[in-house]
Order: C-alpha cells, then structure tokens, then sequence
C-alpha cells in the first residue's frame, strides 16, 4: 500500500514541520499494514498509544483528530499529540483560506500545554474495525511525557440530548425553550443512560450549555441536507450542478434561473417557483392580475440578496398567493443594498420567469398589475408586457402626497389655517382617488386652487398656509395628474382593470396589501424560527428552507384550509336543504351587518365628553344654519351644518320625540348622536330654556331610542315661539363629495384613505378610519354602501373605451422618470456647487478615498446627459435597456436552470464562485419620498 502520512495538515509550528520532515525522509517513521486475519499486533498498538475505540472517548486523551475522510468503507484519519499543537499555526492556515474568527478563538484551549511534541499517527479502518494500516510518529518527547492537565478538557454533550434539542428546534422552539425542558428532563432523568450515570468517570455531560448552540444549528442544518462548514455560494453551486455529489434534483426543479457570480462584475441570481406555484401563477395570474414588491433584510446582511421580489396573485378566496421568488445581490460597486436594484435586471429576471411558464403552459399574459410607486418595478413590467393595466397602490400613492404635505407644512404658523388648509388638501386628494373623469379632476384642483388664492389675498394670517397649499396642487397637478400617470391611481385605473379581465371592479385589488402581508409573515413566521440566536439567515440555508420546508408549508395550509371548507359544505349540504352553508352564511353576514347598520342608524345620546367639546367648537364657528320647521305638524327641526372641510356640509333633523338624522359619514355607519346633532340640541336647550318650545326626549341609549322610534308616529308641536335668526352665512356648494367617496366605498376598498396627522411619522396600513383634524364624524375613508348602478354605468364606459388605454403605460413611467431626475438635479446641485468650490481651493485630495468613484460616477453621468441633451427636449428619459434574453437556460427543465457555463466536464470539481457582494449591515429607514 503505498499510502504516504499527511502530516503537513497539522497545527505544528516552523520547527516542527521540518524536524518531522527529515523523520520522513530518513524513513525513520513508524508505518505498518495489516491483514483482515492479523488483528491482534494492530489492536495492541492502537491501545498502547491510547488509540482503541474507547480510549479515544477518554477525556484525558492527548490525542485529537486533524484530519478524516472517507473512501467505500474505509475512513482515514490523522491524530495529532496535543502537546505538539499550536494554536498561532492554524490561525495562519485558516486565515489563508479566508475562515475568520475573533481574536478569543485564537487563543490556545487545548487542556495540554505546548512542548513541541512531534507524536502523530494515521490509521485507516474500516466500519467494523478492521485496521489496514498504522503508520506515523508514535514517540512522544519528554516534556510531553512529564505534562499534566493544565485547562479542562472539553466535554461532549450526550446525543440524547442533541436528539431533543433538534426535535424542538425543529418545531420551532426557541433557544430559552430548549434550555428549560434540559433542565426538565435532567432533574426528572429522563435522558438515556442517567440511571447508569456515575460522575467521576463519566465522558458526556448532560447540560445544555450556550457553547453548544453552534454544534446544534451545524446539526440542524445538516439535517435538512446542508453542509455548513462550506461556504454558501458554493453549496448553492453543488446543489444546482448535476455533476456534483451534492446535487438536489429537488431544488434543481424549483429553479427556474440561476446564474453564479464569476467574475467582479457579476451579480448572484436565483429565481424560485416550485411546480405548485407554476400551477397557481397559471391560474390565478394569467389573463388576471397579480402584485410585485420587494423587501430587503431576509437573510445575511454581510452575504447580502440585493432583493427579494415575489410575484404574488390573489385566489378565488381573495388571499394573495406567492408564485415565484426572485433573489440577487447588489453589484459589486454599490453602496447600498437598493443602489442597483434596477429595471434591468428586473427585466431580465421577470423574462426568466415568463419564459418558464410559457414554456410550461404555452402562454402567459397577465393584465393587470399592482406595485408601489418604484419605477423600476414599473418599467421592468412593461418592457416585459407593453399591453398590461399597470396600476399603483393607492397606500404608497396617499403615502407620497403625505409626505410631500409635511415637508411643505414645516414652518411656524397659525394651527388654524394650517389645519384647514391641510384638511382642503387631504379632501381633495380623497376625491381624486376616486376620480374617474380627468377633466373633472382637473377641475377639482383648478376648484381648491381659487380658494387657496383668495385666502392668499384676503386673509395675511393664512399667506403661508395658502402658499404651501398652492405649491403642493402645483406638485399634484404637474407631476401625479398626466393623464397617463393618472389613469394609474385614480378609480379610473382599477375600472379599466375590471374591464380587461372581465370581472366586477370589486375582485381588482386597490393596494399592495395581500404581499406586504405574505412578505411580514415570511419574515415573522417561517424564517423567525429558524434564526440562530436572532442573526439572519445565510442565503444557501434560506434558499433550500424556501424551497423544502417554507413554500411548501404556504401551499399545504391553503390547501387544508380549503379541503376543510369544501368538507364542511359537504358535509351539512343536505341538512341545509340543498344549500352550500359557507354561501349562505355570506349572504346572512352581509344582511345581518346591513339590518345592525339599519338598527344603529337612530340617535341616542350617550355621555361623550370628547363629542360634546366639539359640538361647542361647532357652535363657536357658527356652522349650524339654516334652521327651519316648515311642517308645525311633523314637530320637527331641520338645519344644515357646515364640515370643517371646504364645500361640504351636513343636513340635520331632529324631533321632539327623539328621533335624529344626520348625513355625516359617522351617523349613517354607526349612528348616535354625532357632534353636528349634539351642537344642534345645544340650540334647541337654549330656545326650550327660555319657554320658546317644549321639551324634547333625549334617549340615552341604543336601546331606548329604538324602542321610542318604533312607538312613537309623531307628535304635534304646540307652543312654539318665532325663533331668533342665526347670523347670516356664506352660502355653500352642494357637495359632489359623497359621489365620489361612495363611488370609491363601492369597491370594497379595503385601503383606508385617511392618514395620520402630517406632523407625525407617516401613515400606517390598518382597518381604522384615522382623520388628520380630528373630525371622525366626517372621514371620507368610511365605507358607504350606495348607488350601484353609477358603477354598472362607469364600468360599461370603460369597456367601450378599453382598446385606446394601452399606450399610455410607458409615458407614465416615463414621466416618473422625468420628475424625479429633476427632483434629484434640484436637491444636490446646491451641494454639487458647493463641493465644486471646496475642490478649487484643496491643494492636497490624497486623504479623499472615493474621489476616483466619483470621477467615474460624474463620467457616466456626462456621457449620459449628453446621449439625452442632443435628442429632441421633449423625449422621454429612456430606463435601462429591455432586450429580452431568449436563451434556452431559462427554460425549468430538469437540470436547465444551471448555465451551461457551469458544466464541467470528466470528474467533477466545483467551478470558483464568488460570494454575493458584501455590504455594512444597515438599518431599515423610513419612507420620506414624494415620488
């Protein structure tokens, strides 16, 4: 057997490489084979070095393994003395193969001190203990011989309890969880071998200690088929290569595009779509529509994935669906994780992805899509499918022009007119949501514009607040109102949508709700659990956890959830007469919550503090006016009321025995008595205090007020005297605001158009009405159920015109484009001019690191603006370029998802990739955008 030692893998310092070098060359060494039927002279040898099977799980051993590997049945391994180890020897061995660690890992742990011991020895045998071969340094120095024990020999951890620790771990316990039940089990010695236990010899232990967690996250991940200790970009490359030992077919068919990081300027990418979610994108998405987001921070932030892109559909159960999953890291030179998160590679991924299913299906078309404002998103959708209905959520929309209002509001001033003239603003930007004619959107703008001039001339104390109002119409109109770019948030968009999938405008999505939400439990969910420690996840342990345990999870769930409820209608569908009870009881629902709605919609009048202090404020302002009872018989008062908000107001009723009406938003949903009926009883207590009418019942309670309004047909009014005249007012517009509010409640919107107050951070995305001036009664956010058949007519409209919308797409992106580069131009010239002024008068840049990048930033620049300067001013910024890739390896076959740059030829040997591009771990910011 010519088999040579592999001592050049021990920890051994200058000296003693070339001290055991010369052993060797002298073939002073100790080596010997042995025969299967000569057993006995190698088993005595292994046992007077101390080498016998238990002998080596004495924790007093000098002996620890270097090296093991396998071959057929035989395992080869190298033991090296501890005395002849040196710690600072492997700290340069690992460090030239790029394994870092902190300086506490350096330090010498070895229970044995340091002696320059030359003793090693290598032994190959086979799994059932037969040795075949001995060979190495057996005599140890005698120093060696003389030391004792100086640190603690680690202690391995009993199996049992690895066995325990993973079987939680796996169910998703926490590591405080696995702690406990240790303690549990080693208290109640319920662990194999505690009842044979005896301490003073013992070679295991039994306590789950902290040093431990790294030995159970390596056999975790083992357990789910990964290995570890090799680097990520390479287990994702032996995973996807056929000829490698470590290919998973499994991960393979999911797959759908994979290219490696090669060289610098290549970037990671992975795409993701098992074949059930082919099956959905199939069904849910094409002809349909479906919703693209990204999120960052979904796995190691040193290792970084630039962004995670999920195409995500929405059912028949209206639930969002993920149907593929788009991974890649930022370029090498970014800076940032989003600095090259661009259309063109968007494009290409997204032409991956088409590609595969059309491939599968035959065709892929949707018509509809859903994103936030990004125009890479946006232009990377087009490129892909120039005809498709590309509409915005309506959050991120309300959270731009939010956001473009706090900037403009940030200045000292009078709270009165900032409030109404922030309150016009949001008024008008609910109706132009709603909008579905341009012209009259226009219109409402040109509306809010004169009023905002004449409080600009007319009132000195309200100039500010009027200007900063004009300059945000002005940034309303100029940029989100081109009939493109409008056609995309307004109700117009989600008509046409309805339209082109031939469904009611209900089942056209208004937000980017259903991913945000897959995208939080991702996160929270499924990958909380499988966090070590609270660190993130390297990307090769999040792929295949994506593609064996999490996507499939998601679908499972759906799957039992649906089987459960089509059980369920079985199962009671003849003792319901014939009826599917989960229809039925949708019926009931909405009849039940439209009859409490009927019901509520009386007025009671309960004790509300907060609503009586407004009802004041209401009378202080005078808003009450025309108050009038035509009718002596019907013993009842009317009046109007004017909102808070310009050209709305509110007719009142209200009667002497009880019964109440108002027209606010807050009555006709919850009933009760509103601040506009409250400031109207104050009126009607004043004129009964001085004997001008009767007294009138106030019921306090739901109940009551019910009860009184279905015995009570109307009383007479006697005694009434003429009743004092209220100061003149400015007459006001009938309101065209509840068409449009009720329009957009048509829908069944469920994004709420209010927002927090614009002093605060921003908006939130729940289910509660928030108003920015307090006026709860008046949210147009509420839902109101009313006029169908104005949404029959629109939508008919919308079909007649469907053939002439399809053009317009990419002057919408276009224009984005456009605005925001001219938004950017404006925000750092200043600092641009500034810097050019500091370069001047620098007499030595040699400490300016990044000068050069700049240099090459200001050069790209350049070459740009003078390709765009030189075509005609009114071309539209062009994005990056959509040539579409049509190479076959973006077919999901089998094994074509692994570029045929990848296929090494004879034995396999794993190609040299590079890891994703490193970036500084960041903190999620805040949205402060407009655009």
């Amino acid at each position: 057997m010519k088999v040579q030692v592999m001592f050049r893998k021990l920890f051994i310092t200058k000296e003693q490489q070339e001290q055991i070098a010369d052993i060797y060359n002298r073939r002073a060494h100790f080596v010997q084979e042995y025969a299967e039927d000569c057993q006995q002279e190698a088993t005595e040898l292994l046992f007077r070095l101390g080498l016998d099977q238990e002998s080596r799980k004495d924790l007093e051993s000098r002996w620890s393994i270097r090296n093991s590997s396998k071959s057929g049945d035989s395992r080869r391994t190298l033991f090296q003395c501890g005395c002849g180890y040196d710690s600072v020897a492997r700290q340069k061995q690992e460090e030239a193969r790029n394994i870092k660690r902190g300086p506490k890992d350096w330090e010498r742990q070895t229970p044995y001190p340091f002696t320059a011991c030359l003793a090693h020895v290598e032994v190959i045998e086979k799994g059932n203990g037969v040795v075949s071969w001995i060979a190495g340094v057996l005599d140890h120095n005698d120093a060696c011989k003389a030391s004792l024990l100086e640190r603690r020999p680690p202690v391995p951890l009993h199996e049992h309890v690895y066995e325990v620790a993973l079987g939680q771990l796996k169910d998703g316990a926490s590591i405080t969880a696995i702690q406990d039940k240790n303690r549990e089990m080693i208290e109640s010695k319920l662990y194999r071998g505690m009842a044979n236990y005896e301490a003073s010899t013992a070679n295991v232990r039994y306590l789950f200690l902290p040093s431990d967690h790294a030995s159970l996250y390596r056999k975790a991940t083992k357990n789910i088929g990964m290995d570890a200790r090799q680097l990520p970009q390479d287990n994702v490359e032996d995973w996807l290569n056929p000829n490698s030992p470590a290919y998973k077919s499994d991960i393979a068919k999911a797959v759908f595009h994979y290219s490696a990081r090669i060289k610098d300027d290549d970037r990671f990418e992975i795409c993701i779509s098992t074949p059930e979610m082919d099956e959905a994108a199939q069904k849910y998405a094409h002809h349909s529509q479906f919703i693209l987001d990204g999120t960052f921070g979904i796995c190691s932030s040193r290792i970084l994935l630039d962004g995670n892109i999920f195409p995500d559909a929405v059912d028949e159960d209206c639930k969002g669906v993920p149907v593929a999953l788009f991974l890649f890291s930022a370029s090498t030179k970014a800076k940032a994780t989003h600095a090259s998160y661009d259309t063109a590679i968007l494009t290409r991924l997204l032409t991956a992805w088409k590609t595969t299913l059309e491939h599968k299906f035959g065709s892929f078309e949707p018509y509809s899509c859903i994103t936030d404002t990004d125009t890479k998103e946006r232009g990377a959708i087009i490129a892909i499918w120039p005809h498709i209905i590309l509409l915005i959520c309506k959050f991120h929309l309300r959270q731009c022009w939010t956001n473009s209002r706090k900037k403009l509001f940030r200045f000292n001033g009078p709270e009165y007119w900032k409030d109404l003239v922030r309150n016009t603003l949001y008024t008008l930007e609910v109706q132009l949501i709603s909008s579905v004619e341009h012209a009259s959107a226009i219109a409402l703008i040109h509306t809010q514009r004169a009023f905002l001039q004449q409080v600009l001339e007319n009132r000195p104390e309200g100039k500010r607040s009027a200007e900063a109002g004009i300059e945000h119409l002005r940034y309303l109109e100029e940029f989100w109102m081109k009939l493109s770019l409008w056609q995309s948030w307004s109700e117009w968009g989600r008509l046409a949508a309805a339209a082109a999938i031939k469904i009611p405008v209900e089942g056209i999505i208004p937000t980017t709700n259903h991913l945000e939400s897959f995208n939080m439990v991702l996160k929270k969910k499924y990958i909380q659990q499988h966090l070590h420690s609270g660190h993130r996840l390297r990307f090769d342990l999040l792929i295949i956890l994506l593609v064996t345990d999490i996507l499939p999870k998601v679908y499972s769930r759906r799957r039992a959830i649906r089987e459960h409820t089509s059980w369920l209608d079985a199962r009671f569908f003849e003792g319901a007469g014939a009826q599917n009870l989960s229809e039925l009881q949708r019926k009931l629902s909405a009849s039940r919550q439209e009859q409490a709605r009927i019901l509520r919609n009386v007025c009671w009048w309960d004790i509300n503090i907060g609503q009586d202090e407004r009802a004041r404020e209401i009378l202080q302002v005078q808003r009450i006016h025309a108050i009038d009872n035509t009718q002596q018989s019907l013993c009842t008062f009317v009046a109007r009321c004017k909102s808070s908000q310009p050209n709305i107001e509110y007719h009142l009723s209200l009667s002497q025995t009880g019964a109440g009406s108002c027209t606010c938003p807050k009555f006709y949903n919850d009933g009760g008595a509103c601040k506009h009926l409250r400031a109207f009883r104050f009126i009607i207590d004043g004129w009964i205090s001085r004997g001008l009418c009767p007294p009138f019942e106030y019921p306090s309670s739901l109940s009551l007020a019910q009860n009184l309004q279905a015995s009570t047909s109307g009383h007479t009014l006697s005694g009434v005297a003429n009743l004092p005249d209220l100061p003149p007012s400015v007459p006001v517009k009938e309101s065209t605001l509840d068409y449009w509010t009720r329009l957009q409640a048509l829908g069944k919107d469920p994004t709420i158009l209010g927002g927090l107050e614009d002093g605060e951070e921003g908006l939130t995305r729940n289910d509660e009405v928030n108003t920015e001036d307090g006026d709860e009664d008046e949210s147009d956010g509420q839902t109101v159920r009313s006029l169908p058949h104005l949404r029959v007519y629109l939508f008919i409209a919308i079909l007649q015109i469907l053939p002439n919308i399809y053009t317009n797409h990419r002057d919408a992106v276009d224009a984005q484009i456009a605005y925001r580069v001219t938004q950017d131009i404006s925000s750092i010239l200043p600092r641009l001019h500034g810097l050019d002024m500091l370069i001047k008068e620098a007499t030595d840049l040699t400490e300016a690191s990044n000068l050069v990048e700049l240099k090459q930033v200001l050069t790209s620049l350049l070459g740009q603006i003078s390709a765009h300067t030189q075509t005609e001013s009114h071309t539209s910024l062009q994005t990056a370029s959509t040539t579409l890739p049509t190479s076959t390896s973006l077919v999901n076959d089998a094994d074509s998802s692994y570029s045929a740059t990848h296929q090494p030829s004879g034995r396999y040997k794993r190609a040299y990739v590079r890891a994703p591009s490193p970036e500084e771990k960041q903190k999620r910011k805040k949205s402060h955008g407009t655009l």
